[in-house]
């Protein structure tokens, strides 16, 4: 009846609330027939003793494990068909039942179902067995079941209460302590409801499968479905399992694998083989063809390699511990530079596949990468969506089918007629000279900056060479490029090959429901992005001139956090308005809005923004001529030829689509001059808001009023109708003022045909504030973090990748909302811990040893820190960016809102204060202005906007603070212009009341024109160009006194040596290594002493130079006349020394980096050693003929190998000076001259 394991098996899982009915038993017979399962779990079937018997009698399976209900709750049955596999009972609870499967020719795998009880008490119960049975189990592990929890708040219908986000943490925290991995889901969100109306509806996902990473490793393609209700309140789901190494019945797509660069032979392939006589595409292709037969012949399989070399090596190594032989060191060195180099290719493959950007290459974490691939390979599997008419679709041909005709009808424009509704003649004009920078000839010098800007493994287009093989084979292919690229800008046509493209299809969220959920990207060709990124470079100068002010995606200098901020404000001031008149806001959700943007609309748009025709003509060229096929669960559709939409991925589509939507700008601009909108204000002089547009992301503000409403529609329906676009109304949504009547808001609603709201939920990655400001609103935040953060990966992570991990995580995941929002202190102290247990672990007993004290990684790397930062400064410093640009970009949108709102009668700094009822954003940015105040200063021109005692202008603190008695109330308001006359003369005889003879020279050192236009300038104290930067706006707010030691401790982080060994010098230079020494300090050690030399204490400087091996090591490597102070110097003085030696050997190595290199090996060597026995490790000359080789190696691939140059290339700074005259010192005179030079010098 049922089919057994052979290829692939099932396992069904479902709470049946109760198997004793007839529903039960329909539904579950339906089920079977359908999904023909291996095993099958029933959770909480409500019967026991001999009813349960008769139940099961009637399952059609040999074989049954059971865990008896208690009366009506609990329970757990498991069935399957024994024969072709074995089953053991491995372990059995109230709320488990655990299986070990075992098959011949076939990992041993642990099947655990898991009812896990409602209540809290007993759910912890489960949680710490599992926990503890994680660390027993070695074997690929399953659990699947109802767990009765929910991992993040999305997974529950309704607002999350705080009950339910701490419920979330403490399930994410078994989780990452078991070490667990989350299957994921295909189908419906939640897999428990109750209720039918709309106040008494209940959802949640409360069944998942779980595993470990060793199933992730052995069964890479599991998917999870979760099956639509049958009788239970719960959904059934389904766990499908394919065993590794399936052999697909699809051509494998041609793909370029960096790791080949990496092949001695790989240069002169090239050169030889590439064809100099034909087109770039034909080039392309045929030099594919021959890496494909290379990559088989000589580069090979690179896993096979490393095990064959792993065995070659340890043999030699087993002999050389019982003798040293010249010859076998030799070709151990030979075939240890091999492994080195295979090792290399094997992590930069997965690093390829994984595509992961916290975790830089070349740190030796392949593990790492192997998973993350594996993981992200098995969530874009998509096994299940719903069709048109909500029906599940699980066919892999029919959803398949459903998937391509739903893309090839989004691709196709309808038949209407087109019409411009829009304003003409709206877009501003370029001055000459931006024509002219737009329209001087391209040249090769911007198509190889195009090439060279470009990430160097992004994903390819159909050719399948990604921008890296472009960027390392330049010399050699770059002609064709840029002939290719230049003949187009002259002639406007490309080959059919260049500008077809592949259209992959992302979530938009985790587990998408339907198609119109999953966004379309392009993977378009290296050489079309070539030239659309040269045309984009020379476009996107004007953006800002041609763009307003409302839209702040893709222009240059507006940023996010300025829409974020103007609509929490419009919130805060919207909700305390009263009177008649309210306001609305409405967030619009336009439907695929790049892929329905009509073409001819586009090109009426760019002759409005008075492009050449030749522009225009490569424009649309690139948009129109595009052969797209859809890339579908590893299959290709046929091609598709689109007449409307612009390519995701392009990188000029965002520029095109922007001054499309700049075209709905103008058409609202003209109905607030016809006095048809009325916009609102936040205050009686602030702008007048009627939009806020980021790319596709709509926010439009009017009046509360039925004819708001009315020419809201209008102009949508205007813009919908000429540019193609659909608003999705359902999705849409409307904030009404609370000083709105309610029917009149419904009224309001009803008319707009989109729904009412009191919460606009999250915009631009950042929740809208509606209420009191708690720690559950930043709950689904830190949850986020610690899933980025998971204790798993940190195990498979070296410390410098796990301190880059934290660093990146820290400062990107949180950025939008640290930039608009002081968040609470217990949110910092949360984040930063889970960043501390990152790095060390989580328990000392449990995890890592916590070598290095957390204040001390906080502090900067030139002080002999890490560099991680305090969450609460760094929050801090980006209020305080915030706040600088309020009070220097003067034109900027949301510094005018905002101090129209709040600082109206004020300026500079006085502006930034708490006032009365304000929103929690504005007193966030307060918060920061005491750190502004150190830091800021003034450059005097005119001398009107600068305050004569408060202001700092002319010593490094403001006069008041060295006045020589207290200054006058009515005098505290000057501005430093009422202190000179018309000529610019100083009021000197006033002064000398107030001022010493010092301070009154300073003042008179500075020149003020009192009749100048020109208005006095902020600039930033703690920047040598005066720009403010977070960076050091973060070192003026850290909390300990920074002492500069800038040397020593840059020359450890600047070794060219990888970053591991860095960090592991480091740590040698704080005396922070695990030593025997210390690990006995901690109580992690029996004895301090040396593993080799019983009775001495194994300290950094005995294990890394006074130890036999090391002794031995050394004295090869010093000269003699240095041996006595080498060997006799203390430890902080040998590290310090020997870091600061960059003198050249013979190899051409840095002492300093070779001395880095060696005390890692040292100490790789005793690890080995206390590990694996002293008898596992090399003898000493072996071992230091081995350390001279790796460290020669190193120094060679750091100057020409693909995993220093990956993403490592050279940049000229650009310097920035603030230019500002300074005074001489008191007695001194000072002569300022101005002088050219012809070049000489």
């Amino acid at each position: 009846m049922f089919v057994t394991m052979s290829n692939s098996f099932k396992l069904f899982s479902w709470n049946v609330g109760g198997a004793g009915g007839k529903a039960f038993a329909r539904s579950l017979k339906l089920a079977l027939q359908l999904h023909r399962p291996d095993f099958v779990i029933l959770l909480e079937p409500q019967v026991s003793g001999e009813v349960a018997n008769r139940v099961c009698d009637r399952m059609g399976f040999s074989d049954v494990a059971r865990v008896e209900a208690n009366g009506r709750s609990g329970g757990v049955w498991v069935f399957w068909n024994g024969g072709s596999f074995t089953v053991h009972i491995a372990s059995a609870g109230p709320q488990h039942l655990s299986l070990m499967v075992e098959k011949p020719n076939s990992p041993n795998w642990l099947l655990t179902a898991v009812y896990a009880s409602p209540r809290q008490q007993e759910q912890k119960l489960l949680w710490n067995f599992l926990v503890n049975q994680s660390k027993e189990v070695a074997c690929p592990w399953i659990l699947t079941g109802d767990f009765n929890a929910i991992l993040m708040p999305e997974e529950k219908s309704g607002a999350p209460t705080a009950a339910t986000l701490q419920r979330c943490r403490r399930f994410s925290d078994w989780i990452n302590l078991a070490e667990l991995v989350d299957l994921g889901f295909s189908g419906p969100a939640f897999t428990w409801s109750r209720g039918h109306e709309t106040s008494s509806y209940k959802a949640s996902r409360l069944d998942r499968s779980l595993c470990n990473l060793a199933w992730n490793e052995a069964f890479p393609s599991t998917s999870v479905i979760h099956l639509p209700r049958l009788s239970s309140d719960h959904n059934p789901i389904l766990t499908m399992v394919l065993p590794q190494g399936v052999p697909s019945q699809l051509p494998r797509k041609f793909k370029f694998e960096a790791a080949w660069l990496t092949h001695d032979s790989f240069n002169d392939l090239l050169t030889s083989s590439w064809n100099t006589q034909v087109a770039l595409p034909q080039a392309l292709q045929d030099f594919a063809s021959k890496l494909q037969d290379w990559n088989c012949s000589v580069f090979g399989n690179v896993h096979h390699r490393k095990m064959r070399l792993l065995a070659r090596t340890g043999g030699i190594e087993k002999r050389l511990a019982i003798a040293f032989c010249p010859g076998l060191a030799k070709l151990h060195s030979k075939l240890g530079a091999e492994l080195e180099k295979t090792l290399e290719q094997e992590e930069l493959l997965w690093f390829q596949r994984a595509r992961e950007k916290w975790v830089k290459f070349g740190e030796c974490n392949t593990a790492y990468f192997h998973q993350i691939a594996k993981i992200r390979r098995r969530a874009n599997k998509i096994a299940c969506l719903k069709n048109d008419n909500g029906d599940w679709i699980h066919d892999m041909q029919e959803l398949k089918t459903l998937v391509f005709n739903f893309y090839i009808d989004l691709y196709t424009q309808e038949g209407d007629q087109y019409v411009d509704h829009m304003p003409k003649g709206a877009f501003p004009r370029p001055n000459q000279s931006e024509w002219l920078a737009l329209l001087r000839p391209f040249t090769i010098l911007d198509i190889h900056r195009a090439i060279f800007d470009m990430k160097p493994l992004q994903a390819p287009g159909p050719d399948g060479f990604q921008a890296i093989f472009f960027q390392k084979a330049w010399n050699v292919v770059g002609k064709a490029l840029t002939d290719m690229a230049l003949s187009f800008f002259e002639n406007g046509s490309l080959p059919e090959e260049v500008s077809s493209s592949t259209v992959v299809l992302i979530p938009k969220g985790e587990n998408p429901e339907s198609v119109s959920q999953l966004r379309p990207i392009s993977l378009n060709n290296v050489n079309l992005k070539a030239i659309t990124k040269a045309m984009t470079s020379r476009l996107k100068p004007l953006m800002r001139k041609l763009i307003s002010p409302r839209q702040s995606s893709f222009i240059p200098g507006r940023q996010t956090s300025d829409n974020i901020l103007i609509v929490q404000e419009v919130l805060h001031s919207l909700k305390k308005r009263q009177g008649k008149k309210g306001g609305i806001v409405v967030k619009i959700d336009l439907e695929k809005a790049y892929d329905r943007l009509r073409w001819d609309f586009l090109r009426d748009t760019l002759i409005e923004v008075g492009l050449p025709s030749s522009w225009i003509h490569c424009i649309m060229y690139c948009v129109e001529h595009n052969h797209m096929r859809i890339f579908w669960n590893g299959e290709l559709s046929h091609p598709i030829t689109p007449s409307r939409g612009v390519r995701q991925g392009d990188p000029l589509s965002p520029y095109l689509f922007v001054l499309c939507m700049e075209r709905l700008s103008h058409r609202i601009d003209q109905a607030v001059r016809d006095k048809s909108w009325k916009p609102i204000k936040l205050s009686a002089n602030g702008p007048a808001l009627t939009h806020l547009f980021f790319a596709d992301d709509l926010i439009l503000f009017a009046e509360a009023g039925r004819s708001q409403v009315r020419i809201i529609k209008q102009c949508l329906e205007e813009f919908c109708e000429s540019s193609g676009q659909r608003v999705n109304f359902t999705k849409s949504s409307m904030f009404v003022s609370p000083n709105v009547r309610e029917e009149t808001a419904q009224l309001l609603s009803t008319r707009a045909s989109i729904p009412l709201t009191k919460d606009l939920g999250r915009y631009l990655g950042v929740q809208t504030i509606h209420g009191k400001v708690t720690r559950s609103r930043y709950q689904a935040l830190i949850l986020r973090i610690k899933k980025k953060l998971a204790p798993w990966k940190a195990r498979r992570l070296s410390l410098a990748a796990r301190l880059t991990v934290v660093r990146s995580v820290s400062s990107s995941i949180p950025i939008y909302s640290m930039h608009t929002e002081q968040l609470p202190v217990n949110v910092c102290n949360s984040i930063d811990k889970i960043n501390r247990d990152f790095v060390w672990g989580k328990e000392e007993d449990q995890g890592r040893l916590h070598l290095v004290a957390w204040e001390k990684l906080l502090e900067p790397k030139w002080q002999g820190g890490a560099g991680l930062q305090s969450l609460r400064q760094a929050n801090l410093s980006l209020l305080a960016k915030t706040g600088w640009r309020l009070l220097t970009e003067k034109d900027n949108l949301l510094a005018q809102i905002m101090k129209d709102k709040y600082g109206r009668r004020r300026n500079g700094l006085e502006m930034l204060r708490p006032s009365q009822g304000s929103s929690f954003a504005w007193r966030s940015m307060t918060k920061a202005s005491d750190l502004l105040k150190r830091g800021l200063a003034w450059n005097i021109h005119n001398g009107k906007g600068t305050n004569f005692w408060k202001d700092v202008w002319c010593l490094q603190v403001p006069l008041i603070d060295v006045a020589v008695q207290p200054i006058p109330e009515e005098m505290l308001a000057d501005p430093v212009a009422s202190y000179v006359d018309e000529d610019g003369r100083w009021d000197v005889d006033r002064l000398k009341t107030w001022l010493t003879e010092e301070a009154l020279n300073k003042v008179t050192a500075v020149a003020v024109d009192p009749l100048s236009t020109t208005e006095d300038t902020l600039f930033w104290s703690a920047a040598e160009n005066g720009l403010f930067s977070a960076k050091s706006a973060y070192l003026m707010a850290y909390p300990r006194q920074l002492v500069h030691n800038e040397s020593f401790w840059k020359k450890i982080w600047r070794l060219h040596v990888p970053e591991r060994v860095c960090c592991f010098t480091w740590l040698v230079a704080l005396g922070k290594i695990a030593t025997n020494v210390l690990r006995f300090s901690r109580k992690c050690a029996d004895s301090p002493d040396c593993h080799r030399c019983n009775g001495i204490p194994e300290t950094i400087l005995h294990i890394l130079r006074d130890c036999p091996p090391a002794v031995f090591f050394w004295h090869k490597q010093v000269p003699q006349a240095e041996h006595h102070n080498f060997f006799s110097a203390s430890a902080e003085d040998w590290i310090k020394s020997n870091i600061n030696k960059e003198a050249e050997m013979e190899s051409g190595m840095a002492w300093n980096e070779f001395f880095a290199s060696s005390i890692w090996l040292l100490w790789k060597n005793r690890c080995t050693a206390c590990f694996k026995g002293v008898g596992a490790t090399l003898t000493a000359p072996s071992l230091a003929n081995s350390i001279f080789h790796k460290t020669t190696l190193w120094h060679t691939a750091w100057k020409s190998d693909i995993s220093t140059q990956l993403f490592c290339s050279p940049v000229v700074p650009r310097v920035i000076a603030n230019i500002r005259w300074v005074a001489p010192p008191s007695g001194w005179m000072k002569l300022n001259v101005d002088g050219a030079s012809a070049g000489n010098p």
